[in-house]
């Protein structure tokens, strides 16, 4: 079993490893677990609530060295909860659900994946969603140094695509809405923007 004063050191050591972007960082963070818990709550799911709340604050720490991001979360994940006293299951659990809450894995594996993991994928991506996600996604965009094309493309390719990939019936329900919110303000900029100039 984790040792709680231990995890509570490499909670702090996640903590630390995130800027202070709205779109990956320790906001984005905190808005998934808040997230998180609201769908254990409406849905009455089971979960160890200190490994969730590991998985959430480790699952985007390898973005700070690159992509796979998830990968490198996970790899990251592995050390630190071995150093928290993390069982070898309690480690692999976490390390799986940081794996299965990227896209790119999501569209891969679906089966046989623990509650766990399939808390914190509908998680992170209900906080794509909305106005929130809205605005993230121009965030990344100018950070990555897309073009507006690039970025109204991805919106097409992946956001309004993340409600197909929800586990929970209260992360599906979520999901439909906050993607009504993301096609209505994707349909007032394109209006403006005037589509025949993207």
């Amino acid at each position: 079993m984790c040792d709680p004063l231990k995890s509570k050191t490499v909670l702090e050591i996640a903590r630390t490893m995130y800027d202070k972007s709205f779109e990956h960082g320790l906001q984005h963070v905190e808005r998934v677990y808040k997230w998180a818990l609201k769908i254990v709550v409406s849905e009455k799911l089971r979960v160890d609530p200190l490994l969730l709340e590991l998985a959430v604050y480790l699952h985007d720490v390898g973005r700070a060295v690159g992509e796979p991001h998830a990968y490198y979360s996970a790899t990251i994940a592995r050390e630190l909860l071995r150093e928290a006293g993390c069982s070898n299951e309690e480690v692999e659990e976490v390390v799986e659900s940081i794996m299965a809450h990227s896209f790119s894995y999501a569209n891969k594996r679906r089966d046989n994946l623990s509650d766990l993991a399939k808390l914190l994928s509908d998680a992170d991506k209900l906080d794509a969603l909305g106005v929130v996600g809205f605005i993230r996604v121009f965030l990344y965009g100018e950070r990555r140094g897309r073009e507006l094309k690039e970025t109204i493309n991805h919106f097409y390719e992946k956001i309004l695509r993340l409600h197909e990939l929800m586990f929970y019936e209260t992360s599906k329900r979520l999901a439909d809405k906050y993607t009504e919110r993301v096609r209505w303000l994707l349909d007032l900029l394109l209006e403006e923007l005037d589509r025949r100039s993207l």
